[in-house]
């Protein structure tokens, strides 16, 4: 006798419930630099030489007799906030089409958004996450011995042999950590790390253990964890890469940059369009065309002011 079957009782229709979509993990070159809010989208500051500072001039005074005197050498150095923007163009039609879940307008925003937050993630790490950048002594080196090898590496000597370098040079010592994923997925696995934290309450590595063990705040350690995909638009496969990679920076960064402050970089950020905010988006409507433009403009410039208060350990892991 026939019977219906499922597939003739249901006609298969667009869940409102679930949709799949993919983003990266949290973004942290923003994170990094104190962010500067500027009037105009290139202008100079004052910079003070460094040495001056540090010499010890102060001298004996006789009765009667004049007191030694010196100065201070001052210069000036520059930034220019370039503007980078990306658009998704939403047209009527498909807004007035569009089933549920589909939010044309507002993924448009979050895509936009996410286009210029992945822009300044990779000019941060091509621009200062690499060598010939900082210049505190001993940067840019790989240690003697790779993180990866236990057993014989000792990342936390490694470590602090580094920052003492910045210290002596600089009279500040580095209260920032920047790391990629590979390098922490090595170091919290360390038997080095594990054998010091064993008898704490976790008995694992975590971010602010790890920060305790090289006295600084948890909250500026930095694990960078954002992939890319290279290929270009339409290619028959995707090549995905971290752009973070197999190394590690220590810098001194001044929370609440100011006048006479020393800190390794600053992102300046042009106050005339989006009230100073690193991006912001607008709509503008394309009646000829019957849609709008959903449209991000970010206007920064990523800049190392104190290149001495930053050391590069290249290639920390295998």
């Amino acid at each position: 006798m026939p019977q219906p079957d499922s597939k003739d009782v249901h006609i298969d229709a667009i869940l409102t419930n679930y949709s799949l979509a993919y983003s990266n993990l949290d973004y942290i070159a923003d994170q990094i630099f104190p962010i500067v809010s500027v009037q105009k989208q290139s202008d100079k500051y004052f910079t003070y030489t460094k040495s001056f500072w540090f010499r010890d001039l102060a001298q004996l005074r006789a009765p009667g007799a004049e007191s030694f005197g010196s100065g201070y050498g001052l210069s000036t150095d520059s930034y220019f906030c370039d503007n980078y923007a990306f658009h998704l163009d939403v047209a009527d039609e498909v807004r007035a089409n569009a089933d549920n879940p589909l939010r044309p307008d507002q993924e448009a925003t979050e895509y936009v958004t996410d286009r210029l937050a992945l822009r300044r993630e990779r000019s941060w790490v091509a621009d200062f996450f690499t060598t010939g950048v900082w210049t505190a002594t001993g940067s840019d080196a790989t240690p003697s011995v790779l993180w990866s090898t236990y057993g014989t590496s000792d990342p936390i000597v490694d470590i602090e042999t580094q920052m003492n370098n910045m210290r002596i040079t600089t009279g500040k010592r580095p209260n920032t950590v920047i790391m990629g994923a590979a390098v922490w997925s090595s170091l919290k696995n360390h038997p080095d790390f594990i054998d010091r934290i064993k008898y704490t309450q976790k008995g694992m590595v975590s971010k602010d253990l790890f920060a305790s063990l090289i006295d600084i705040d948890a909250g500026k350690v930095h694990i960078g964890q954002a992939i890319v995909d290279t290929s270009v638009e339409g290619a028959a496969s995707s090549s995905f890469a971290d752009i973070w990679g197999k190394h590690v920076l220590l810098l001194y960064v001044e929370p609440n940059a100011g006048p006479r402050t020393p800190t390794a970089g600053l992102t300046f950020t042009w106050s005339a369009f989006g009230g100073g905010a690193l991006q912001y988006i607008r709509r503008l409507r394309l009646d000829r065309n019957m849609a709008d433009r959903i449209e991000g403009l970010s206007y920064f410039d990523q800049k190392a002011v104190a290149a001495d208060l930053g050391n590069f350990m290249n290639g920390v892991v295998a």
